[in-house]
Order: structure tokens, then sequence, then C-alpha cells
């Protein structure tokens, strides 16, 4: 593994960190509030695991892919906070789905949403480049 792969790989590593923090408090109120899953070890500790798993995988793969830092005051601040707005928002979408019983097809809007920002957020890079 070349140092600059390593180097993304332990940055995202410390950030899995926030990743699972904001997963441990996502699932557990999405657990204690909603009947359809069950609370057990397993979810509790497992599905903030996975989240952050999941959401450590996508950064590194973000990274390696744009060349960008996603840390503040970057170029790439902007995507980081577009990506952390989409975990959280997520959060609130399936509690409203799982504990409110809204109809899930609010995810395909919620979904429609987060890729319209990376759309814009895409075209805005472009034009600053260009200028």
């Amino acid at each position: 593994m070349s140092t600059d792969r390593r180097q993304i790989v332990t940055e995202e590593l410390w950030r899995s960190v926030v990743w699972f923090a904001i997963g441990l408090f996502g699932w557990s109120l999405i657990i204690t509030s909603s009947e359809m899953i069950e609370a057990s070890a397993l979810t509790a500790i497992g599905l903030p695991i996975l989240t952050a798993a999941l959401l450590f995988g996508i950064m590194v793969g973000i990274r390696l892919l744009t060349g960008l830092e996603l840390k503040a005051n970057t170029e790439g601040s902007q995507l980081l906070w577009l990506i952390t707005g989409s975990v959280l928002g997520g959060f609130l979408v399936l509690y409203d789905v799982l504990v409110n019983g809204r109809d899930p097809a609010i995810f395909l809007g919620y979904g429609v949403a987060v890729v319209l920002g990376l759309v814009l957020w895409r075209v805005a890079r472009k034009r600053q480049s260009t200028a």
C-alpha cells in the first residue's frame, strides 16, 4: 500500500469514530422508539459498526477517486458537509418511516434530494475551477 493510500485509510479510520458516534446515537434512537427493530446487543452495537464501516469505505473510495482531502477549510469540505448532512438526514428519514409510520417511498424523494445536492456541488465546483 502506498504512503498516500495508507494516510487516507488512517485518516478515514479516525473519522470512523465520528461515524460510529453518529450511528450509535441514530440507531439507539430508532431502536428504542421502534417496534420493528428488536433491541439486542447485535442491533445496538452491530448497526452502528456496520454504518461506520460502510461510511469508511465510501469515504476512502471518494478520496481515492477524486483526490480531495475532505477536511475543513479545503476544497472538499463542502462535499464532507454534504455527506455528513446526508447521513444525519438519512437517520431522520429512517426514524420517520419506522417510528412515525410514514410511507417508505419517502426514501426515494430523499435519495433524489441527495443526488441533486451532489450534482449542484459538482456544478458549482466546475464553475469555480474555470473562473
